[in-house]
């Protein structure tokens, strides 16, 4: 198999999968297997560039959004782990909350 069927191939399954987690509510596959997959994506992307496509499911979050849910909005940022699956990734992620919250703190206090 080619490097571009390689990708190819990959998108179709993120697609797939995608699907099957944001519109059937059924995932196939583990948070850390798409991960996985998506990482190893990008990578075959950011090597060919060539094969670039906007459709890619490295260039969008998730798919079609299921209608079960009803639309919240929040009145803080909600904050994603980004992606963490090591103890130094979340003191990372800790980090960057902290310093936002820091950062508004110090926002209100100056108004």
């Amino acid at each position: 198999m080619n490097i571009q069927d390689a990708i190819q191939k990959l998108r179709e399954e993120l697609n797939r999968h995608n699907y099957n987690y944001y519109v059937l509510d059924t995932p196939t596959i583990s948070d850390f297997e798409f991960d996985q997959k998506l990482k190893q994506l990008q990578e075959l992307e950011n090597k060919n560039p060539e094969y670039f496509d906007e459709n890619s499911p490295t260039q969008r979050v998730g798919g079609t959004i299921t209608k079960n849910f009803e639309t919240v909005s929040h009145e803080y940022r909600m904050y994603s782990l980004d992606n963490s699956y090591s103890k130094d990734e979340l003191l990372d992620w800790e980090k960057r909350v902290q310093k936002y919250w820091a950062m508004c703190y110090w926002n209100i206090l100056a108004n």
